[in-house]
């Protein structure tokens, strides 16, 4: 069985206590983005993101010693870099591809954003090259070869995990990585009207600007249904 899920990079954010937040063990994980994410997996994601677009003169602890004039909204000011970023959103990450009969598995590699996914659905289209590059170290890469898509783990390793997967299959695993796009969303919505309830409409709109997954019903499987 071959799988596809979009996954974020997320980290562990030094000192933070705005809200409760699953941060990973390890410095750097890939995680699965979906409606099952619970809402400490869905506050660490916010404030991984919320990190990496940090406005400079916000932080995200008080500073040593008594504070005469403490900011009265701190969530709203570590926010803000991130609310403030408009259409530069870097979302580190991408679709993940998995054989489970195999074991084998496609990550996106260094310098890739999980809002550039729509390359696959460009890819799988046939309106971008007959190959796709997804970022480096490693560098994967999808190449269409007659109807049989090849997505190779790492082209730098002679060694490389292999996936070969017919086109329509391919459209199928894009359209349910819409679904867990749009499941996620959801989830952040849900989430900041509990916790950030002030912020909760930026926050929805501006990681929805950047995801801007297709509806479901407009895709590869409804177009199939018609026919």
């Amino acid at each position: 069985m071959i799988t596809a899920q979009p996954v974020l990079e997320v980290h562990r954010v030094d000192g933070f206590s705005l809200w409760p937040a699953a941060f990973p063990d390890e410095p750097y994980v890939l995680l699965p983005l979906g409606a099952d994410l619970s809402p400490a997996e869905v506050g660490a994601v916010v404030a991984c993101l919320a990190d990496a677009h940090a406005d400079p003169a916000a932080g995200t602890e008080a500073a040593p010693g008594p504070d005469p004039d403490p900011d009265p909204d701190p969530a709203g000011a570590f926010l803000r870099g991130l609310l403030a970023v408009g259409g530069d959103l870097h979302l580190a990450g991408g679709v993940r591809i998995t054989d489970t009969a195999t074991g084998a598995v496609v990550d996106p590699g260094c310098c890739h954003g999980l809002q550039e996914w729509g390359t696959w659905r460009e890819f799988a289209a046939g309106s971008a090259s007959c190959s796709g590059w997804f970022g480096h170290s490693p560098t994967p890469e999808a190449r269409l070869v007659g109807d049989t898509v090849r997505l190779t783990a790492d082209t730098d390793s002679a060694a490389s995990p292999v996936i070969e997967l017919p086109l329509p299959e391919l459209h199928r695993l894009l359209d349910g990585v819409a679904h867990r796009l749009h499941g996620f969303l959801a989830r952040v919505q849900d989430w900041a009207s509990r916790g950030a309830p002030a912020h909760a409409a930026p926050l929805y709109a501006v990681l929805a600007a950047a995801l801007v997954p297709p509806a479901p019903e407009n895709t590869w499987s409804a177009s199939v249904r018609r026919q």
